[in-house]
């Protein structure tokens, strides 16, 4: 008769216990990535139609009882594209036109740049959902590891592009603006004024800090991103 060992029995258990554990974590992850890409690619078209109806309505109309009916037709043709289109996009996500993807990390640093009255410090944070995607990219289309460091330092060197255009914009509004010395002072609660020279600094030091800021959080973020997929 066979003889009965409890301690395999028991690894064998443990064993298939983690097995399905790590299957369940991988397929909510893949999930998770999906759910984000999808609302990032389905979100673009209704707030590009929605922004660009109001400046339709800003320029052509500017009755100030139909700006909200101007946003709602845009966001509306916005949804009927999704409707149309986004259930490929979302199933093609890493087989869209990289152009396609670069336009959409524009719009956003448009959006962002804009809500925000011109404060480019958020805009850095994009660079976190670049790297994402293009991690997960890279991996979905098994990208050779000896191309990773190229397509990485590509990824960065663009988001840091179109950061250094956020900041020359900040920059020049700030430097030609009178009141944003005044503006500086207040926020940061200073006991002194605010010279011309001191905005510059500001401009420029900081500047250069959200560029890097931006460049290494899309890098970071592509580095653990390949990282986690590729342990799995």
């Amino acid at each position: 008769m066979p003889t009965f060992n409890g301690k395999v029995v028991i690894r064998l258990c443990i064993n298939r216990l983690v097995k399905i554990k790590i299957t369940k974590t991988h397929s909510l992850m893949k999930r998770f990535e999906k759910i984000i890409n999808g609302l990032i690619i389905g979100s673009t078209f209704p707030l590009l139609l929605g922004l660009l109806s109001v400046i339709i309505w800003f320029y052509l109309d500017k009755s100030e009882d139909r700006p909200v009916i101007y946003l709602i037709i845009g966001i509306l043709l916005g949804l009927i594209i999704d409707y149309k289109f986004l259930k490929g996009w979302i199933s093609r996500r890493f087989d869209l036109s990289i152009w396609f993807m670069a336009a959409i990390y524009v719009i956003y640093n448009i959006f962002v740049f804009g809500f925000f009255m011109g404060l480019p410090v958020f805009n850095v944070f994009l660079g976190f959902f670049a790297g994402y995607y293009f991690g997960n990219r890279i991996c979905f289309k098994n990208v050779e590891s000896k191309k990773h460091s190229k397509i990485i330092n590509q990824v960065s060197l663009f988001t840091g592009l179109i950061m250094t255009l956020i900041c020359i914009s900040s920059g020049f509004l700030a430097l030609v603006d009178n009141e944003a010395a005044g503006m500086i002072k207040e926020v940061l609660g200073l006991g002194f004024e605010v010279t011309k020279s001191m905005v510059w600094g500001i401009v420029l030091i900081g500047g250069l800090t959200l560029i890097l800021a931006n460049i290494l959080l899309t890098r970071i973020t592509m580095v653990n991103t390949i990282k986690k997929i590729t342990l799995r």
